[in-house]
């Protein structure tokens, strides 16, 4: 049981949290002082140096948290998914759209961006690394669907993951980007591409004799 020292500590460290992602969210990382997101927070200015060494480190902070809700938000899709796995799939990727949507501004999203890309990250490497819980996610879908006969034989749940997975980054990217994409375009490309990523988009082709046959 957490002691109420604990408890306070946590609070206070969660409402310069919220301050910070408010304020950068509003104006950007370089717009934004220790000192505004102190007041924000009814904190001195030392105390939030005491939780977060720099401003660096706090949207640091604020990334590993939004990306631990998109996690969880993924693994509550996964408790009752749809019979059809298209459609299964896109409602576990829906869940991270509705995230970056409702959870951060287009601001503090390329915020989150320049930093997953930075050196502090290992210039995307730790990134990686971050967002393979999603990919376990997508997988962990895939093999329910595997075990019902809604994958073709010959392709792996791991395969069928990674394509569900890939067809979402372009849409997810635009939006977060914020390149004339908003949520519902955003959503439309994402239902779209995740359903030729599951059925497929291209046709058997006639061996040569048939097609003769058929001229």
């Amino acid at each position: 049981m957490t002691s109420l020292r604990e408890r306070q500590r946590e609070r206070r460290r969660r409402d310069i949290m919220d301050a910070a992602a408010a304020l950068i969210g509003e104006q950007g990382l370089e717009e934004t002082s220790m000192e505004a997101i102190a007041a924000r927070a009814e904190v001195g200015t030392a105390t939030v140096y005491n939780y977060f060494g720099s401003k660096t480190d706090l949207l640091r902070a604020l990334f590993l948290r939004y990306m631990d809700e998109e996690a969880k938000q993924g693994a509550a899709a996964l408790q009752s998914p749809p019979e059809e796995m298209a459609e299964g799939m896109f409602r576990l990727l829906e869940r991270y759209l509705e995230g970056m949507a409702g959870r951060c501004s287009p601001t503090l999203l390329r915020e989150f961006y320049a930093l997953a890309i930075s050196k502090q990250f290992g210039y995307g490497r730790d990134t990686l690394t971050l967002k393979r819980r999603f990919l376990e996610q997508c997988l962990q879908l895939a093999e329910h669907y595997k075990s019902r006969d809604q994958i073709r034989d010959g392709v792996t749940a791991e395969e069928a993951a990674t394509m569900c997975y890939s067809a979402a980054m372009i849409p997810l990217s635009l939006f977060a980007f914020g390149m004339g994409v908003d949520i519902e375009t955003a959503r439309k490309m994402l239902h779209r591409n995740v359903m030729l990523a599951v059925k497929g988009v291209g046709q058997p082709r006639l061996p040569h004799a048939e097609a003769r046959s058929d001229a």
